[in-house]
């Protein structure tokens, strides 16, 4: 027996889907992060990662990947 997502509303819990569980079955309900708290890492300061400029034909992106002295 697999659990299923629900909503709490207006005091009754909602259940996203349909279930077959036999009347009477117990179940837990524990909350879980609201949407909010769950999307707060989006409002982040945004990062400053410098100047953009078009790669040419010349560049050897790939060896320069390979030799970032961060790694």
């Amino acid at each position: 027996m697999g659990g299923v997502v629900a909503t709490f509303r207006n005091g009754r819990v909602e259940l996203a889907v349909p279930v077959d569980w036999p009347d009477g079955t117990r179940v837990e309900v524990t909350p879980i992060e609201s949407q909010q708290q769950a999307v707060d890492w989006l409002s982040l300061p945004p990062l400053d990662v410098g100047t953009f400029r078009e790669p040419t034909a010349e560049d050897d992106l790939l060896g320069e990947m390979l030799d970032d002295p961060r790694t």
